[in-house]
Order: C-alpha cells, then structure tokens, then sequence
C-alpha cells in the first residue's frame, strides 16, 4: 500500500487500518489536495467520493509552554486512487 503520488509505503498502524477496511497491498492513495493536482481533478469533480480511511505520521514538534520537544499525531484522510479516477470520470460523463 503506497501513496499514488509520492510512491512511499505506508507503515506501521497505517497499514492495519488499511487492511481492516478491505484494501490490499496493490492499492494506492492520495490525500485530498493530492488528488487536485491530477489531470482533470477538481474539487468539483471529487463531490461525494468515499473516503478510504483516516491515517496519522508523528510529528515532532516544540512544546510552547515547555519548550521541550513533544511528538504529536497529525492526521489525514486518503482516498483510494481508483475511486477517484472512477468519480473523475462519471462526473465529466454527467457534465456532457
């Protein structure tokens, strides 16, 4: 499982929550601003896609009221790649 774009794997947690909502090692994501930068993607067109999950990264960062360093989750929805370019594709149908 990688992300379309940046082709990176996804680990750790990442992948279990994958796996638990029924994709397997061959699908590839992208997150929401991700899929604007594909060819004939616009928000528009992305109306009503289902998200494939909700991931996280660790991100370290500084505690302001410390000062000490801290890591926190960040979190992201991703997409199944090929749900995308399926909603691309039917909405540009429907628009013509």
């Amino acid at each position: 499982m990688k992300n379309y774009l940046t082709k990176k794997e996804y680990s750790g947690q990442n992948i279990d929550t994958l796996y638990e909502a029924g994709y397997e090692e061959t699908d590839a994501f992208v997150t929401f601003k991700q899929a604007l930068k594909l060819e004939g993607v616009t928000g528009k067109s992305l109306k009503g896609i289902k998200k494939a999950a909700t991931l996280f990264f660790l991100k370290k960062e500084e505690d302001k009221k410390s000062g000490k360093e801290k890591t926190t989750r960040k979190y992201f929805t991703v997409f199944d790649i090929q749900d995308v370019f399926k909603t691309v594709e039917l909405n540009q149908k429907a628009a013509a």
